[in-house]
């Protein structure tokens, strides 16, 4: 179970919940400028249980109301993963008196038999209560054992709603006239998945490429636990293109395509209702969330996060950048190799050629970030408290690989990189983004002062809320 910690481990800027457990973010819808973001949540414990869905209201993605939980479990089952359509022009017939639907788009889990299938319910009043679809489930399962999380989305090329979901190793992908009658038209990642286990958490999304001649392509976006190759839980992606029907992969690669190259980015999925894809993760990795020493609460969400796509020699790949935090960074100020923090949430802006970061405490505890002209490795391996790793079976994973991380470079040469540190929960955006890592650190006392060596240029800015 989770732990109470030496200390308090809750961020500034990253949403936590206000006590006990949340994993996925769900329903994520942006409508009359405000931000809800839904997410799996268990009101009774730190650890992970039935599944209900809570609820959260932004203006700017940084401050949180929290509000009442929105789906509770049922006969079906209890409330997994899904998302959530703006229904404007009440094409499932669920308006009343003038007011448009919010329809939450979800899988009900049975607990007893573990039998996934898809249901719908709708609110009219701005997301806060829901009604469940009495026609329920939409979508019955097909025999599949692994058959949950589905991303529903306006479908312009058909005029209709599409949605895809997880069924084992694979995609699959529905269309609908009214949200209530689905009629499956296609799937994707048979022969094709480069990692062999079970797909989570699918999204799918049309992404800006800055190419004047294909402006636009399309990302398919796959979460997945794979203990039998890293003793990871990342999330994959494929850009190709849809066609109304199924997506096709027109970036065939020899080796998978990771958002992050962190440990604690996982389930992670974008807004609906917004002219850009702005995504959120769990910020905490599935194979030890239940014992991490954060006390009252357990989990946390990334940052939001812009994305793109970036021709480089080897291809489209993704760009992540943090949206919607400019106004929040106080300041930058060049720092030497040695300079106290007097903050726990600050930025570092970094410039250079090769060299090492290190955020350090009295203790003797460091979190590393070290960079070369081709590669970029993070090494929580003396960080702070690591007695989470104890109770996580030896089995779904080697330690080491949970430790220490280093991915390659996209553009090599010099490095452009921004660095988040949010009191327990560290981002790195490198090359414009193109690198990008999430990283948990629990430190027994606060890190107290920055360290650096090597060619780099570092400026430091204070983060106020």
């Amino acid at each position: 179970m989770s732990k109470q910690g030496k200390r308090d481990f809750r961020p500034n800027i990253h949403f936590t919940p206000e006590k006990n457990w949340n994993n996925d973010p769900n329903g994520l819808i942006y409508i009359d400028g405000i931000w809800h973001l839904y997410y799996q949540h268990n009101p009774n414990d730190v650890v992970w249980g039935p599944m209900h869905w809570g609820h959260a209201v932004s203006k700017d993605l940084i401050h949180w109301e929290h509000l009442p939980i929105a789906l509770y479990p049922d006969e079906i089952g209890t409330m997994y993963s899904g998302s959530m359509a703006y229904d404007e022009n009440n094409t499932s017939g669920f308006a009343k008196y003038g007011e448009k639907p919010m329809v939450a788009v979800y899988t009900a889990h049975n607990m007893e038999t573990g039998l996934e299938q898809q249901c719908i319910a709708y609110s009219l009043d701005q997301g806060k209560h829901f009604e469940k679809y009495y026609g329920n489930p939409v979508i019955k399962n097909p025999g599949a054992p692994d058959f949950r999380d589905p991303r529903v989305f306006w479908n312009d090329k058909k005029d209709c709603w599409s949605l895809v979901l997880a069924s084992g190793d694979h995609a699959e992908f529905y269309a609908s006239q009214d949200l209530k009658n689905w009629k499956k038209t296609g799937e994707f990642g048979v022969g094709v998945n480069k990692v062999p286990t079970v797909w989570e958490c699918t999204d799918l999304i049309r992404a800006k490429t800055g190419n004047e001649f294909d402006g636009f392509k399309w990302i398919l976006i796959v979460s997945m636990i794979h203990p039998g190759t890293e003793g990871r839980a990342n999330i994959q992606y494929f850009v190709g293109d849809f066609d109304g029907d199924t997506f096709q992969c027109t970036e065939i690669t020899d080796e998978p395509l990771w958002i992050d190259f962190g440990f604690d980015n996982y389930a992670g999925v974008t807004y609906g209702n917004y002219d850009r894809p702005v995504y959120l993760g769990w910020g905490v990795n599935p194979l030890y969330a239940n014992f991490v020493p954060t006390g009252e609460y357990s989990g946390l969400m990334t940052l939001p996060r812009e994305l793109s796509l970036c021709e480089t020699d080897e291809g489209y790949r993704l760009k992540t950048k943090p949206f919607g935090i400019d106004e929040y960074r106080a300041g930058a100020f060049p720092i030497g190799n040695q300079k106290p923090l007097l903050t726990e949430s600050f930025g570092l802006l970094v410039q250079g050629n090769f060299g090492r970061i290190a955020l350090k405490n009295s203790r003797g505890e460091e979190v590393v970030i070290e960079v070369t002209v081709d590669s970029i490795t993070v090494d929580r391996s003396k960080s702070g408290d690591l007695s989470y790793f104890e109770d996580v079976d030896p089995k779904l994973f080697k330690k080491e690989d949970l430790l220490v991380s280093t991915t390659k470079r996209y553009m090599r040469g010099n490095v452009n990189m921004e660095i988040i540190f949010d009191v327990s929960y560290l981002e790195i955006y490198a090359d414009g983004g193109l690198e990008t890592a999430s990283v948990c650190v629990y430190p027994d006392a606060p890190y107290q002062v920055v360290s650096t060596d090597g060619d780099l240029e570092v400026k430091m800015y204070t983060i106020k809320k």
